[in-house]
């Protein structure tokens, strides 16, 4: 049997902590990351019924991110518009108005229009008007045929419902409901999300801050994305900055996903390597 000093069992002891406070400080933790993709379908492209000015330059931009950075992003879900054609935000439902006129609607606080102001309709929603788009099941509300897409990839529509307007991807404009993104993200453990697509200061606008205000790390990504009204770019970009949404470009990636492998202490592993420690110098004695 080895007997050791006082002093050598002290100076043993120490050395197993050591290596376990080494060992647990550096064990990797994967921050996992969803790439959304907003809305890139063709009636917003040219030649659609709403196209957003050079919209189709962000398709290239997606397909290299997804291309670069395939082992790293853990999954990729598009959103769709998708609208009955009678929608609530369409000019051609409101007589007297205008594509781009902006006007309030009512809603009672379950979400149902209103037809007139009364005490039972509490809630005001200011609704942009728009040309008539991305009709449920037409070719203008398909995704580009030039964007890559994957057979393990996930569709989340949004704006099927004619009374009320869906910009994000996961509320309705009311947040009366809301998408299933939310909960498959969940389901599949994303913390931080990278936001593209269609239309900068609409739809990817609303995406982001929902995103950040559901608690999630968020990236929006300024050259794979593009406005409907460039005007309206610096106003939305500082209410995002404001909120925490980081507002990158491509380039910047390669930081973001580096970063999202972060070192962290494991208590466990550490308290199993303790007791091993523990463990031999019994047997030594």
């Amino acid at each position: 049997m080895i007997i050791l000093t006082s002093g050598e069992t002290a100076l043993l002891y120490m050395l197993f902590t050591t290596i376990a406070i080494l060992y647990s400080t550096y064990i990797p933790a994967q921050s996992k990351t969803a790439l959304l993709v907003i809305d890139v379908q063709n009636c917003f492209l040219p030649g659609g019924t709403l196209p957003v000015t050079d919209g189709d330059d962000v398709i290239p931009i997606i397909n290299n991110i997804r291309r670069k950075y395939a082992q790293q992003i853990d999954m990729t879900v598009f959103s769709q518009d998708w609208h009955c054609d009678n929608h609530v935000s369409f000019a051609s439902e409101h007589d007297g108005h205008n594509n781009y006129d902006v006007i309030p609607l009512s809603y009672t606080s379950t979400g149902k229009l209103c037809t007139s102001n009364d005490n039972q309709c509490p809630i005001t929603v200011n609704q942009t008007l728009w040309p008539d788009h991305c009709i449920i099941n037409s070719t203008d509300a398909k995704f580009s045929s030039q964007l890559k897409i994957e057979d393990e990839d996930i569709v989340v529509r949004k704006g099927y419902n004619c009374q009320v307007d869906s910009y994000s991807a996961f509320y309705d404009n009311g947040g009366f409901s809301k998408t299933e993104l939310e909960n498959i993200l969940g389901r599949h453990d994303i913390s931080t999300v990278i936001v593209t697509g269609l239309a900068l200061d609409f739809c990817v606008y609303y995406t982001s801050k929902d995103a950040k205000k559901i608690g999630y790390e968020v990236y929006t990504v300024l050259d794979a994305s593009r406005p409907v009204n460039s005007n309206n770019v610096p106003s939305i970009l500082n209410d995002l900055k404001s909120r925490g949404v980081h507002v990158i470009n491509s380039i910047d990636l390669d930081k973001v996903i580096a970063s999202s492998t972060a070192c962290v202490f494991d208590p466990v592993i550490h308290q199993t390597l303790l007791l091993c420690s523990l463990f031999v110098l019994y047997f030594i004695y």
